[in-house]
């Protein structure tokens, strides 16, 4: 991660950073670029032909799929683990690991933070800045914190 995050960081280098991410165990697709640096404690598998801008951070044990085609700002984060409520002595009660689904044609806006179980339907547009807690239909344009429904996209510009 080392080399990703530093000696190749920033737009070129990227089929080397492609090899370097699946031999650490990432499944990277073909033709998808990071510019990295990027941060996972997780697992993490993205699909061909995307763009994932700097500073991509995943937290938590669980497990982040991004699907074809997608394109993610920079500054994204997604967590995937948290904490079911405990009691009065100590809130934050027995962990949980997450699964975060990014459908195909995605295209998530500059510091955007994805949470939980969710799930991002294809062909949707998160906001920057949104906080996403809850999954986004296909072709919806999200935003805001936490994220509501700005508009419907239909299959023109």
């Amino acid at each position: 991660m080392q080399l990703v995050n530093h000696v190749f960081a920033g737009v070129r280098c990227f089929p080397v950073k492609r090899k370097l991410l699946r031999q650490i165990g990432y499944q990277i697709g073909e033709d998808t670029k990071i510019v990295g640096p990027l941060f996972c404690t997780g697992n993490l598998i993205i699909g061909d032909d995307c763009w994932i801008g700097r500073n991509l951070t995943v937290h938590g044990n669980g497990t982040v799929e991004i699907g074809n085609c997608c394109d993610l700002a920079p500054d994204v984060t997604f967590l995937t683990g948290g904490h079911q409520i405990g009691n009065s002595e100590r809130r934050a009660g027995t962990g949980e690991s997450y699964r975060i689904r990014v459908g195909d044609g995605v295209w998530v806006g500059a510091r955007s933070t994805i949470l939980g179980n969710t799930r991002i339907g294809n062909g949707s547009v998160v906001a920057a800045c949104a906080c996403v807690p809850k999954d986004v239909e296909p072709d919806t344009f999200v935003g805001g914190v936490p994220a509501r429904v700005i508009r419907r996209l239909d299959n023109e510009n």
